[in-house]
């Protein structure tokens, strides 16, 4: 009797959450009286159109945003009453984010991406690579995990993404609009990753949308209209299951693998071409179909010119360090040497 109460104890809960902006001598209600409940390893969508507060709600329970009145409770904790030092070491032990204009760090490799959050959290060093490089063969990217986010596409990045949201096997992941800068076959391979890993983990997963086709992969939908759920959908008998095809092995994709297939995708398929690692992603990149020819129209008197390495891992963890000891965020600390 008591695992099942334990089972039907929420993991957050909302009451009376308000959200005020004022604009000059107008008062502008991005939420106004939200009361929810979510439990534990629910996949939950906040579903809404541009402007109905589902992001800033989204906020809230992140502790992105202080509320101007009413109470967030995650494990029972109030985090709208935290300061922005405990508030921080929270997050890192509790959460994950996937963000629709995926928020990778430019100068750092998808591997450094990765770990990054880990190193935030005090790993060590030897331990946060492996899991980093675990995480993005999980999610097909073993090939490229020296690649910067300029030299990937859009589907690819994230995927990095959700590597880094997940590496660290938070308790929750929030994920706003992941899918909102992909094409359509790309949106389904990234929401069927996102639900396959949370229900092996066991993960509470809450997902903002305008999307309906994106709530429909959820167990239970808060439709948000001005800032108030309108109406709250238990979508469990018809939700979308991930297919029957296990999640990719490791190196098994570079781009993607169709739902319940094992055919890897076509570079166009997954929102951009397969760029090379000494490449800008930018619109005026051109792919040379045919080197060997090009190749030969070139004078060949042309002086030697060493080849660029990739990054060693040394240099990577450097620039972690480096990140971390310009930061402000609080990190775990071990005694034990890395």
């Amino acid at each position: 009797m008591a695992e099942k109460d334990a089972v039907k104890k929420p993991v957050i809960t909302i009451s009376g959450l308000t959200k005020v902006f004022v604009l000059g001598r107008e008062k502008v209600y991005a939420l106004n009286g939200i009361d929810l409940e979510i439990y534990p390893s629910e996949i939950v969508c906040l579903l809404g159109t541009s402007g109905s507060g589902k992001s800033t709600l989204l906020n809230m329970m992140a502790g992105l945003e202080k509320p101007t009145k009413g109470a967030v409770n995650i494990y029972g904790e109030r985090i709208d009453k935290m300061s922005e030092r405990k508030l921080a070491m929270f997050r890192q032990r509790n959460m994950g984010f996937v963000f629709q204009s995926y928020n990778l760090l430019p100068n750092l490799s998808a591997i450094d991406n990765v770990a990054l959050p880990l190193a935030f959290a005090g790993v060590k060093k030897k331990i946060r690579t492996k899991k980093a490089k675990d995480m993005l063969k999980l999610v097909g990217l073993g090939k490229r995990m020296r690649h910067k986010p300029t030299q990937m596409s859009g589907g690819q990045q994230q995927r990095v993404g959700i590597a880094r949201a997940f590496v660290g096997t938070p308790k929750i992941v929030f994920a706003d609009e992941p899918t909102g800068n992909l094409d359509t076959r790309t949106t389904i391979e990234i929401m069927e990753m996102m639900v396959t890993m949370s229900r092996q983990n066991k993960q509470t997963l809450i997902i903002v949308t305008h999307d309906i086709e994106i709530a429909a992969y959820a167990d239970k939908i808060y439709h948000i209209i001005d800032g108030r759920i309108s109406s709250v959908e238990d979508n469990r008998d018809k939700q979308i299951v991930p297919g029957a095809a296990p999640p990719p092995e490791p190196d098994q994709i570079d781009f993607g693998i169709r739902p319940g297939s094992t055919e890897p995708l076509k570079p166009e398929e997954d929102g951009g071409k397969d760029i090379p690692e000494n490449a800008e992603n930018t619109e005026n990149t051109e792919i040379i179909e045919d080197t060997k020819t090009e190749l030969a129209d070139e004078p060949k008197d042309l002086p030697d010119i060493e080849p660029i390495e990739s990054p060693k891992e040394e240099d990577s963890a450097d620039r972690i360090e480096e990140i971390l000891k310009n930061s402000e965020i609080p990190t775990e600390i071990h005694t034990e040497e890395d």
